[in-house]
């Protein structure tokens, strides 16, 4: 797999993964929706917890397990209480040590390796 293979049809399929490996949050409710960007912004994902949706943003991504990576962090976010405890903890934490990053960081380094052999493994 490489950047050519960053499109919508394999983000959904690795948004469907995180749904049957992470289920569904207590907190935000119903699962999260994916836009799928081309260009724009400075990141590479983002969840809107007011809209519940997870954005990803093709050209931010230079390899394929980034790609699988920024969707199991945002989809971590969207497990986490963005809306309350996010903002609150911002005043204390930089982005890099903020706890929720921290998180999602972890579970998108430990995760992803094993999203990309179930899903996409037998390709190879």
């Amino acid at each position: 797999m490489n950047s050519n293979d960053i499109t919508r049809k394999n983000a959904l399929k690795i948004l469907d993964w995180c749904k049957r490996e992470y289920g569904v949050s207590k907190i935000n409710g119903t699962y999260p929706n994916l836009r799928f960007h081309r260009t724009g912004k400075v990141y590479a994902g983002m969840y809107d917890s007011v809209d519940n949706i997870i954005h990803v943003w093709k050209l931010k991504h230079r390899t394929f397990l980034g790609f699988i990576g920024t969707i199991i962090h945002e989809y971590t976010h969207y497990h986490q209480s963005i809306k309350r405890k996010y903002v609150q903890l911002e005043q204390y934490y930089s982005y890099k040590n903020h706890p929720m990053e921290r998180e999602a960081n972890k579970t998108e380094k430990r995760d992803k390796k094993k999203c990309f052999d179930e899903i996409f493994g037998d390709l190879r």
